[in-house]
């Protein structure tokens, strides 16, 4: 058995399988998605703010390099003025 995180093959055949199940038509479009999203957390109650009211954060090993430059960036900047 392996572990780790279900890959995104795994996640769209669970999410297929739920729409199925919940009598939901599985999105054609991000903004399909976006909005079935939107709607299903308002139905169950969710606590959690909506998904455009939160600020996107990157993640994964380029946004730390993006970020490690940008301070490098600014740290030339003071050097320079």
């Amino acid at each position: 058995m392996k572990t780790g995180k279900p890959t995104v093959r795994q996640v769209y055949a669970l999410a297929a399988a739920l729409c199925e199940r919940a009598g939901e038509e599985f999105p054609e479009t991000r903004d399909a998605a976006s909005e079935l999203i939107e709607r299903l957390r308002v139905e169950n109650g969710h606590p959690a703010a909506r998904l455009e009211d939160v600020p996107f954060r990157r993640r994964g090993r380029r946004a730390r390099a993006e970020d490690a430059g940008s301070r490098v960036a600014s740290e030339l900047v003071r050097e320079m003025r």
